[in-house]
C-alpha cells in the first residue's frame, strides 16, 4: 500500500510540471497557465498556490497603415537603407536618417533626371525621374519620382496638366510629394497662374511654389506654409512660350542676394539633358530644399519637358 501512494505521489508531481491551455476571451489567445493540482496527499515540501503564464500572441489582421499603404500615418518608418562607406557625406557625427528628407542632409547639388523607355516614345504616358545627389560618388540616387496624371490632361494640356508627383527613397516609402494644379496661364496672360504645393507624409503641407506676374520675365515665389516668401526664383526676360530658357537664378526673399541655380545642361554620361539644381550649403532646413527641389520639377515641366508631343498645348497665351 505504501508503494501504491509514493507511486501516486510521483504522478501527480509530474502532472504538476504540465502546463494547461487555457484560452482567454480578452485578447483571443491561448493562455499556458502552470496550474499546480490538489493532490490530496502530503508531499515532503510545502505546496504554494503559484500561478505563472505564458502567453503566445495570435496575429489575426495586419497592422494598421495609411490609405496609400505605407506605414507613416501610424508612426512606424522602416529603416532607410544607407551606404555606410559613404557616411561622411552625413556630417562628422553620423545619424541614420529616420525620414526621407533626411536623405538631402548636406546635400547642395540635386540632379534630376528623366527615365524613359520605348513606351513613353510611343505613347502619351506619365514620367518617372530619379534625384541624385552630384557631390557624391556616381551621383547616387536618392529618391525615384512617378507622376499621377490622367490621360485627357496628358493629351489636352500638354506639360500645363496637373498631377501629383511622389518621391520614394531607397526603402520605397513615399518621402514627400509635388501636387500641381491646372495652369493657364505662362507668360502674358495673368489668371490663374502656375501653383504647386509641396507635402510630406503623413499629410503635412511644406509650402507652395506660385508664379508671380512680371510681364515677360519669368518669377515665382517659393513660400512655406504659412504664405511667407522664403525664396524668389527669376528666369530670363523674355516670352515663356518662345524663349526656352536653360538657367534659373534662385535669390534670397527680397531679390537682393543670388543663392543658387537651376540648370538644364546636357549630361555625356547618361546622354541626355538633366536639371541641376545647385543649392547654398547655408541651408539646413531639409524643408528648404524639398521647396526648391519641388520648384525644379515644376520649371521641368514648363519649359523641359522632354516627351511633350508637338500636338500637346504647353501654353495659353
Amino acid at each position: 500500500m505504501d508503494n501504491l501512494n509514493a507511486y501516486n505521489n510521483a504522478s501527480y508531481e509530474q502532472m504538476e510540471d504540465i502546463p494547461l491551455p487555457v484560452f482567454s476571451e480578452t485578447n483571443n489567445s491561448l493562455d499556458y497557465k502552470d496550474v499546480r493540482l490538489d493532490t490530496g496527499f502530503e508531499s515532503n515540501h510545502n505546496m504554494t498556490a503559484t500561478e505563472s503564464v505564458y502567453s503566445q500572441r495570435v496575429i489575426t489582421s495586419q497592422p494598421l497603415s495609411g490609405s496609400n499603404g505605407s506605414l507613416e500615418s501610424s508612426g512606424n518608418r522602416r529603416a532607410i537603407p544607407i551606404s555606410v562607406i559613404n557616411r561622411d557625406n552625413f556630417g562628422t557625427t553620423f545619424q541614420s536618417p529616420i525620414n526621407g528628407l533626411d536623405l538631402m542632409r548636406n546635400a547642395d547639388q540635386l540632379i534630376i533626371q528623366q527615365n524613359c523607355d520605348v513606351t513613353d516614345l510611343i505613347a502619351d504616358t506619365e514620367n518617372r525621374y530619379t534625384v541624385k545627389v552630384a557631390a557624391r560618388e556616381s551621383a547616387e540616387a536618392i529618391y525615384y519620382a512617378t507622376e499621377s496624371s490622367t490621360s485627357c490632361h496628358r493629351m489636352c494640356f500638354g506639360s500645363g496638366r496637373a498631377f501629383n508627383m511622389r518621391l520614394y527613397d531607397g526603402s520605397d516609402q513615399e518621402a514627400m510629394s509635388f501636387k500641381r494644379r491646372l495652369g493657364c496661364g505662362y507668360c502674358t496672360f495673368c489668371f490663374h497662374l502656375q501653383k504647386m504645393e509641396v507635402w510630406v507624409p503623413p499629410g503635412e503641407l511644406v509650402g507652395t511654389i506660385s508664379q508671380r506676374w512680371r510681364g515677360l520675365q519669368t518669377s515665382f515665389e517659393v513660400c512655406n506654409r504659412h504664405e511667407e516668401v522664403l525664396y524668389i526664383i527669376e528666369g530670363p526676360r523674355s516670352f515663356a512660350c518662345f524663349h526656352k530658357a536653360g538657367i534659373f537664378q534662385i535669390y534670397t526673399c527680397d531679390g537682393a542676394t543670388q543663392i543658387g541655380t537651376i540648370v538644364h545642361q546636357w549630361d555625356t554620361v547618361s546622354g541626355g539633358y538633366q536639371l541641376l539644381l545647385q543649392m547654398p550649403s547655408s541651408i539646413t532646413d531639409n524643408r528648404h530644399k524639398a521647396l526648391l527641389l519641388g520648384s525644379a520639377f515644376l520649371l521641368e515641366y514648363m519649359f523641359f519637358e522632354s516627351t511633350q508631343k508637338k500636338t500637346n498645348l504647353g501654353c495659353f497665351c
